[in-house]
């Protein structure tokens, strides 16, 4: 199959809805109530400090474009692959974590002598979330 073949054969549909809900997935997964406290503990903030997102517009921004992307690659390997359904959207996407996210976050934070636990919530939320991105391009397969 053609690259470009393949992009206009996607669902965009699928996509804005599974783009959008990793982008509230992230606002969940890091509230003070879910995993936000322990985040910002092992980052050294007080809640105040993690509360506050004053120049982090740009961040807001890359995350959402981190999401389409990673949403659309999705898409393109689950298309190519002929993956379907929600159960086998969630494992793709799980596994598809786990190869390149958690292991680079792995390492990448051991060196950096980075906490844990930050490493561990990090690694999860990626995990939980491209499971959900492949969820939603498998339930629109």
């Amino acid at each position: 199959m053609i690259f470009i073949e393949a992009l206009q054969n996607l669902n965009y549909i699928a996509i804005a809805i599974a783009t959008i809900a990793s982008y509230v997935f992230g606002f969940v997964w890091y509230h003070w109530a879910v995993f936000g406290e322990v985040w910002a503990n092992a980052l050294g903030l007080t809640k105040e400090e993690a509360d506050n997102t004053e120049g982090l517009g740009g961040a807001f921004a890359i995350s959402l474009i981190s999401g389409l992307t990673k949403t659309i690659l999705i898409a393109l390997l689950m298309l190519v692959t002929a993956i379907s359904g929600v159960f086998s959207g969630a494992f793709f996407g799980a596994v598809i974590s786990a190869i390149f996210t958690v292991t680079s976050t792995g390492y990448y934070n051991g060196f950096a002598r980075t906490p844990s636990k930050l490493t561990l919530i990090n690694s999860a939320h990626s995990v939980v979330e491209l499971s959900l991105i492949g969820a939603i391009i498998g339930i629109f397969a």
